[in-house]
């Protein structure tokens, strides 16, 4: 009885066998050192922490599932702010008439395009923040924000100055000599706007910090708030009073001013000051890495505004039916624009894993004597994974976005306007429509995968080249004469970016492995 134990009453008794317990610990063993050999990336979000990383097969990649969850509330935030504009549209077209329709084209075009080049804080902001967590540099992602709010507010004031000191002789170059009717109702809406440019600039700072932390809740909300505020207030002050395009702006400075109001107030709760003067030396750095965004931005908006320039010199008809293609154009274009930003917000991380993994292949090569320390094939190919699962994400998204957009001139056009020679002019432009929707998605997904590089000297020399082009075009007698061929010179635009960022980043892609 007090003999050898058999192996079945060793197991009841919780023995194990020597033999079974060496071989479980040599499992153990080689479990733990491919962990190690391949470390996860966790990434804090505000409520728990998500892998974000994955590291299957030992190579780094991205969770498309963690992408999926931040790109559909991305896409809700950057649709929303268009889609306000879309309302405009569509209210004023519908109850004012298509003179101060059109004069909203000039009037737009002068804040909107304002904001949209001061935009490269917010996108600067978001590839330092992003990079920082990366680093896991809580201290520097946080004072990054405080001073990109402060660079914020400086530019929102300087936009408000030049719009109420200089905007009617602006107003008078945008919309042309054939279009001079339209500059009145243009200035009293861009001089109500111009008032809301601070918060503007500020509330895109606020949501790039958010999304480059992962929170897309607070950025959420705020879009919700200002397109509630926006949408009750143009319906109310543009439908029940005489206030005609002036309601319309009133209601949306009223909903930017809430919606950032709503961001600044929850960030009141975090480490260190709100908004922070940055010393010399760090504004410096910001502006290297700024500037090549902000050339960027103004390559596009030069664009924009020359074609807008084209098709006011047509006439009003032509500047009513180009300020509602521009608007559904501006309300799709987040396709692109929410699979950029998922590419500068995890592809930093995928990245630095990546780089990671390589020391240590490269170091166990040479301490081993066993291998190269040159990834196989097989992970070669799984690294290039990221970067394909963004890509496709665009392409599909864009299509689709593409195929929706090409109709609505078509079967809604009476949403927006009451006139036919208007509602003639959209229905022939929308093909036009859809196919710079598609191209615009290629183009700014690539553009994402090449900011989250750092491909800054690349993106500006491109940008400078392609806008140099365009100008040339537009400054030319070979300009665009037509609703349509101004369509096609966009088109011709997104194609070409379209080009030369996915053949940038195929390259990018082969060089790293």
């Amino acid at each position: 009885m007090g003999g050898r134990r058999s192996p079945r009453a060793s197991k009841r008794l919780g023995f194990i066998p020597a033999a079974n317990l060496n071989s479980r610990v040599k499992r153990q063993v080689a479990l733990a050192s491919r962990r190690s050999a391949a470390p996860a990336l966790l990434v804090e979000e505000p409520s728990r922490s998500k892998e974000v990383v994955s590291t299957r097969g030992g190579a780094a990649q991205m969770d498309a599932r963690a992408v999926a969850k931040f790109f559909a509330p991305t896409l809700a935030l950057w649709v929303a702010p268009p889609l306000m504009s879309l309302i405009d549209t569509a209210v004023v077209g519908r109850y004012c008439g298509p003179l101060e329709l059109a004069a909203l084209g000039p009037g737009c075009t002068l804040i909107d395009s304002c904001a949209y080049i001061f935009f490269f804080i917010a996108t600067a902001t978001t590839n330092r923040v992003a990079a920082a967590k990366a680093d896991g540099n809580e201290s520097e992602s946080e004072r990054v924000v405080s001073e990109a709010l402060f660079i914020a507010l400086c530019g929102g004031l300087f936009l408000t100055t030049v719009s109420l000191r200089w905007g009617e002789p602006l107003l008078r170059w945008i919309a042309g000599a054939a279009s001079a009717d339209v500059v009145p109702s243009a200035l009293r809406y861009s001089d109500i706007r111009a008032w809301g440019q601070p918060f503007v600039i500020m509330a895109s700072v606020a949501r790039a910090a958010g999304l480059a932390a992962k929170d897309t809740q607070g950025p959420l909300l705020s879009v919700l708030l200002g397109f509630v505020l926006n949408a009750v207030g143009t319906v109310a002050l543009v439908r029940f009073t005489n206030l005609g395009v002036a309601g319309a702006a009133l209601a949306t400075v009223v909903a930017d001013a809430a919606a950032a109001a709503f961001l600044l107030l929850r960030r009141g709760g975090r480490k260190g000051p709100l908004v922070a003067v940055p010393s010399p030396a760090r504004l410096f750095g910001f502006a290297v890495f700024a500037l090549p965004i902000l050339l960027t931005l103004l390559g596009k908006s030069v664009v924009y505004n020359g074609v807008g320039l084209s098709v006011g010199r047509c006439g009003a008809v032509a500047l009513a039916a180009h300020q509602v293609l521009l608007r559904t154009f501006f309300f799709f274009t987040p396709i692109g624009d929410s699979v950029g930003m998922a590419s500068q917000v995890f592809l930093p991380g995928v990245l630095a894993a990546q780089k990671k993994e390589r020391e240590q292949q490269m170091a166990s090569g040479s301490s081993g004597g066993g291998g190269s320390g040159l990834a196989s094939p097989p992970r070669r190919r799984r690294r290039d994974g990221a970067r394909r699962t963004l890509f496709a994400a665009g392409l599909v998204t864009g299509l689709l976005g593409a195929s929706v957009s090409a109709v609505i001139p078509v079967t809604l056009s009476g949403v927006f306007t009451t006139d036919a020679a208007v509602a003639g002019a959209l229905a022939g432009a929308a093909p036009l429509l859809g196919l710079a929707v598609a191209l615009h998605a290629v183009a700014l997904t690539c553009e994402g995968l090449l900011l989250a590089q750092r491909d800054l000297g690349f993106l500006s020399a491109s940008y400078l080249a392609t806008t140099a082009a365009a100008a040339a075009l537009l400054l030319s007698p070979h300009r665009p004469a037509s609703l349509n061929a101004a369509w096609v010179l966009l088109a011709l635009f997104q194609g070409v970016r379209a080009v030369q960022f996915t053949l940038r980043s195929v390259w990018l892609a082969r060089r790293d492995t």
